[in-house]
């Protein structure tokens, strides 16, 4: 099971429901524990030795590319890797399976990325 540890707790609900609707295996760390994957105060994720930056600014590793197609699209600009070391390469990524603002959106699609899940 994958600790995900927050550094804000107005984050914990929407996480939440992100694990139970795509039935992660995944839970939220509890005060002090240990993490695998941590949400920033940004919305960046940190996990797997590396950092995904989550923004509406093109220099994000996943940033928005359409906000007006359904739903929404994002753009991984660069080669990341999930927690078990599969490599994914660039590519757009949908986000309209995703609840709440773009920038809610963004962190939830690295979150699934790195936990190597298909959105």
């Amino acid at each position: 099971m994958v600790i995900i540890g927050l550094a804000r707790d107005k984050d914990r609900l929407w996480l939440e429901k992100l694990i139970h609707r795509h039935r992660l295996d995944a839970r939220l760390a509890g005060e002090g524990e240990p993490w695998d994957i941590f949400v920033d105060g940004q919305g960046n994720v940190r996990g797997g030795g590396q950092v995904i930056t989550c923004g509406l600014e093109g220099h994000c590793t996943l940033t928005a590319s359409s906000l007006l197609q359904e739903g929404g699209m994002a753009t991984l600009q660069r080669f990341m890797h999930t927690l078990d070391g599969r490599e994914i390469q660039p590519r757009e990524v949908p986000l309209a399976e995703l609840e709440g603002p773009a920038g809610q959106k963004l962190t939830a699609a690295a979150l699934l990325l790195l936990l190597g899940r298909g959105i």
